[in-house]
């Protein structure tokens, strides 16, 4: 699966709420809406793929025509909550609303159904799973506990993503002052390749699924791009991959997924989470 986050910047606002007063340092965030979606976009077509794009309802609906554009090439439209929200904050009757109305928003502007949810921030609530199918989600890429797809207890279908198959922490950076604090420049191109498809040949060796994360304002560069190319054309090379939106994975997931056991992460997880508020 091919996931592309597109924040435009939300993501930096929520973690340095101060960015939001320093145009020359959002700028570096906004870039990917003003070249990289088109030539990410650009990119996929060449390839002849389709992808999951993950907003936040309140960018789809300030970039309403990039989103109409992304929908109408064939790429799936999936959320990313209202507003970068951090849900375990939230009441259960808040997150309900929003997830809710986020779901409404996307579908109306992709004129299409959306079924995918992505975690913005924070940790996954207890009980969350059920939040996301009662709003009307069947499946979410946020949780890291595993390498295949996996279904939640309540039926809510979870495709693990992890964080060394991002462009993010390899290429975010910004200037004065310092964000994220400490982080490191950038990297060698080809050394973020090799990870990459490092990690592919492993997950293709032990059949598992495969999740790259990019985000436009990172992977849509003029250099960067090659980067995506060379990994496309890797993977892509090989006749036993399938490459899949979250939702048709969801789907085979339903169809053909084994129960998860008690001693899975998920399961451990929760029991550890409802141990806790019984504690107080």
């Amino acid at each position: 699966m091919v996931a592309v986050q597109f924040d435009d910047g939300a993501d930096a606002i929520a973690a340095a709420p101060d960015l939001a007063s320093r145009s020359k340092s959002l700028s570096v965030w906004q870039y990917g809406a003003t070249r990289g979606v088109d030539r990410l976009c650009r990119t996929f077509a060449t390839f002849g793929i389709k992808t999951s794009w993950f907003l936040t309802a309140e960018t789809a609906d300030r970039r309403g025509d990039h989103v109409r554009a992304i929908a109408s090439a064939g790429h799936e439209i999936a959320s990313a909550s209202l507003s970068f929200d951090r849900y375990d904050t939230l009441t259960s009757a808040h997150s309900l609303d929003n997830l809710r109305r986020s779901r409404e928003m996307l579908s109306i502007l992709a004129e299409r159904e959306t079924s995918g949810f992505h975690l913005p921030q924070g940790n996954w609530p207890v009980g969350f799973d059920q939040l996301l199918l009662e709003a009307g989600y069947r499946w979410s890429a946020s949780l890291n506990g595993d390498d295949i797809p996996y279904t939640h207890p309540s039926g809510l279908v979870e495709i693990p993503v992890h964080v060394e198959l991002e462009d993010r922490p390899y290429f975010q950076f910004n200037f004065t002052p310092a964000f994220p604090k400490g982080q490191s420049r950038i990297p060698d191109y080809e050394g973020v390749l090799h990870n990459w498809i490092a990690e592919f040949d492993a997950y293709r060796r032990f059949g598992l699924c495969y999740v790259i994360q990019l985000r436009p304002e990172w992977s849509g560069t003029p250099g960067r791009i090659s980067l995506v190319e060379d990994l496309l054309r890797h993977i892509l090379g090989f006749e036993d991959v399938w490459v899949a939106t979250g939702a048709e994975i969801a789907e085979r997931q339903r169809a053909f997924g084994p129960a998860i056991q008690d001693g899975h992460p998920i399961r451990v997880f929760e029991a550890y989470r409802r141990e806790r508020r019984a504690d107080g």
